[in-house]
């Protein structure tokens, strides 16, 4: 036969009045009368034939059977409202607001995107695109994938792509300049900036090429604008050859320099705290962590043009652009 179980509330009215040793708190917390809670747990007593509470000098105390029962109150309802909650859940489309680098999203994330949806058809993804420093006072920006040096002050980040730049440009650029002489490449073309030129001036001194005088200079202060300007053999971008594989690999960029100098690289930034498996937040990090582990465990082998004529790698200056 199976047990009779007793009322839900005045189980719920004993172990609420058993946590704080007080009919009061416990009806403030039920929203009901001191006068109710003690005739719910009357009623329950009554029902198990046992007393739960005594009083000693008008203190309220725990009998050990009250004791035993509150314990095993506490975890019930606790565990009750887990359940409950996962449940909820489980009809809520869980959401998430990205911000990012239009780069990034162009080059990596929405060619791979599909792939997470598929594992979680359940989490819904904003992309927000800026090339600005996140604002992680705003509540609505979950975590963002920014370009940086690693130091997010009171944030937490996680590398995802390395960074260290060498110049890439199209094969027709190469083919112009005369034959054994590496640098023309550089002297006869255009350089594409960012919005600043910090990154190629460091570059030139690290390569061994300070004092080199480009045709020109261009400032593009969008990545993908200038990595069709390079494709479209318009000048030299400097770049990090993470993200450029299937270019290179076709054969539409070669990167004709073995020079590569550490730079900033791509990180996932958010806010700290206890982490939890289950929250949207955590499940993309995961996700996006192992997708990209090939991204940082080497970069791919650029196309060169005669390894013997290449620069001499020399000390580098760490302060840099953003890119």
């Amino acid at each position: 036969m199976s047990v009779r179980l007793p009322p839900l509330n005045n189980l719920r009215a004993f172990e609420i009045a058993a946590r704080y040793l007080s009919f009061t708190q416990a009806a403030s917390d039920l929203h009901i009368t001191p006068s109710a809670v003690s005739h719910q747990i009357k009623l329950l007593e009554d029902e198990i034939g046992v007393k739960l509470f005594r009083r000693d000098n008008n203190r309220l105390l725990l009998t050990e059977a009250g004791t035993y029962l509150m314990e095993e109150c506490s975890h019930i309802f606790q565990r009750l409202a887990n359940a409950t909650q996962r449940v909820r859940e489980q009809g809520v489309r869980r959401k998430l607001q990205i911000v990012l680098r239009p780069y990034f999203a162009q080059k990596w994330l929405i060619p791979h995107i599909g792939g997470f949806w598929e594992q979680y058809p359940d989490i819904e993804i904003t992309l927000r695109h800026t090339v600005d420093t996140p604002d992680f006072q705003d509540a609505s920006v979950d975590l963002a994938i920014v370009w940086g040096d690693g130091n997010f002050a009171g944030l937490e980040s996680r590398l995802v792509v390395l960074g260290d730049l060498t110049p890439v440009c199209s094969p027709r650029l190469v083919s112009a300049a005369p034959a054994g002489r590496v640098p023309a490449i550089l002297e006869q073309s255009a350089l594409l900036d960012e919005e600043t030129p910090g990154n190629w001036d460091q570059w030139l001194k690290y390569a061994g090429y300070e004092g080199l005088v480009p045709r020109k200079r261009l400032s593009i202060d969008d990545t993908n604008v200038r990595l069709h300007a390079a494709i479209n053999g318009q000048g030299v971008m400097l770049t990090c050859l993470s993200l450029l594989e299937q270019e290179l690999h076709d054969g539409i960029l070669v990167a004709p320099f073995e020079c590569a100098m550490p730079r900033y690289s791509y990180y996932v930034v958010y806010r700290g705290g206890a982490e939890d498996n289950s929250q949207p937040l955590y499940v993309f990090i995961d996700w996006l962590m192992a997708n990209t582990a090939p991204l940082r465990a080497a970069l791919p082998a650029p196309r060169m043009i005669d390894e013997g004529l290449m620069a001499t790698d020399l000390s580098v200056d760490r302060e840099s652009d953003a890119s």
